[in-house]
């Protein structure tokens, strides 16, 4: 299993499946959230950057209400569940920025070669890690709760994890040009923790970008 999980008990580890299944429900057309600042009059400016997260917002509920179908459907199995989650990930995240992200420096040093088999690893890994935390959906529900700009491209959405019994569990989602490129737990960016976690699988390794693909061959 990916090392960032080590980090997160059971209960995290369900409640971040259930989010990134939430999200993955139907790509919404909303606008594109990039501007150019310098050309745009103050008064537009502020129409555009509400209109952008509020946007953001419509995306993340719309998907998450879909999603809690997609999980809840027990008509389905658990093959057509993975089969429809792949394709739905990669039609609601950035999965090429993400990976990218995720390699950090050792992304400029990588061959050709390595960056594409290293992309498709990654999907791999996202796909087969959540997908088995599936079966352990048990009606937990997600509620946006707020949105703001986070300079000229992303927006934070808020939102809360809300299990039938529990605590809830505040998740931040970020969303650039419509794909959603991070996700913040409690705080804690996935991102940044799985580039960490790499980062360490390298070093271990000698700095040699084949370690962590021999890694990610092997979960």
């Amino acid at each position: 299993m990916c090392l960032y999980f080590k980090r997160f008990n059971v209960r995290h580890i369900n409640l971040i499946a259930f989010s990134v299944a939430a999200l993955t429900g139907v790509s919404v057309a909303a606008p594109a959230v990039a501007m150019d600042v310098r050309e745009t009059p103050r008064g537009s400016l502020v129409v555009t950057v509400a209109a952008n997260t509020e946007a953001a917002k419509s995306f993340v509920d719309k998907m998450a209400q879909t999603g809690i179908g997609f999980l809840g459907n027990e008509g389905l199995t658990d093959e057509q569940r993975t089969a429809e989650f792949r394709k739905l990930l990669n039609a609601n995240f950035d999965m090429a920025t993400i990976g990218r992200f995720a390699l950090g420096r050792y992304w400029k040093t990588a061959t050709p070669a390595q960056q594409t088999e290293y992309q498709k690893l990654f999907k791999t890994m996202i796909v087969e890690i959540y997908s088995r935390r599936f079966k352990d959906y048990n009606g937990q529900k997600l509620e946006v709760t707020a949105a703001r700009a986070d300079g000229e491209t992303d927006v934070i959405v808020s939102s809360s994890i809300i299990p039938p019994n529990g605590q809830k569990v505040s998740v931040d989602w970020r969303v650039r040009n419509n794909k959603v490129v991070d996700i913040l737990v409690e705080g804690v960016s996935m991102a940044l923790t799985q580039r960490s976690d790499f980062a360490s699988v390298i070093q271990r390794g000698g700095g040699n970008v084949d370690v962590l693909l021999e890694h990610l061959r092997t979960q």
